[in-house]
């Protein structure tokens, strides 16, 4: 959609969402768990299917293509977590000459077991209960192909969508904030595209 004027698309109200939403994702994504300091991090044990968080590099190509044409990764981060080990990849199209303006991001944590708790806590259920509580109340449960259960919700900024679901013992989130010309992509096509790329990075775990 053009803008009304004809003057074509408003490039600086799609920096602005596009930078908006890059900073909220980045906000957002330590919703793995929270960075860890000044003590040894935590190991796996022999239950944990996941002994390490999966490089950037396990995302497949084709999936974020699909879901953000032109993207280049912008960073790739990864450190100790509490109770766990946590990489975050964010692609992004912002001030290239790409289809689409937007930002896409992954985190995949490792939850390793807690065998300090009364009784243990597998890595497993961390991991089960760490996306039950980042998901808000207003996000619904959809099925992947894979069997997970993923929850998806709108994110805060306009033409965002957020999900996440966890595989074994290792928890994925995705964020996904796009323009569509001039306008923030509209829910609906963002929710769809999350979905599809969770799909397909599920596939691929």
């Amino acid at each position: 959609m053009g803008s009304a004027t004809g003057s074509g698309p408003r490039p600086w109200v799609r920096a602005a969402i596009v930078v908006t939403g890059t900073v909220a994702v980045s906000a957002a994504a330590v919703g793995g768990g929270l960075w860890l300091t000044g003590k040894d991090p935590d190991q796996p044990r022999g239950g944990d299917a996941h002994t390490t968080a999966p490089p950037c590099g396990v995302v497949p190509e084709e999936a974020i293509a699909e879901a953000l044409p032109g993207a280049v990764l912008e960073s790739d981060d990864g450190g100790p977590l509490a109770g766990g080990e946590s990489t975050s990849c964010v692609w992004t199209t912002a001030g290239l000459d790409a289809e689409e303006q937007g930002v896409l991001r992954v985190d995949l944590s490792a939850r390793f077991t807690d065998a300090s708790a009364e009784p243990a806590v597998t890595g497993d259920e961390s991991a089960a209960r760490a996306q039950t509580a980042m998901a808000p109340a207003r996000g619904r449960s959809v099925a992947l192909g894979t069997g997970a259960e993923a929850e998806v919700w709108r994110g805060q900024v306009p033409g965002t969508a957020e999900l996440a679901f966890h595989s074994d013992n290792l928890l994925v989130r995705v964020s996904y904030s796009a323009m569509d010309e001039d306008d923030p992509m509209s829910y609906d096509r963002a929710q769809e595209t999350v979905v599809a790329f969770a799909e397909q990075l599920g596939e691929a775990l």
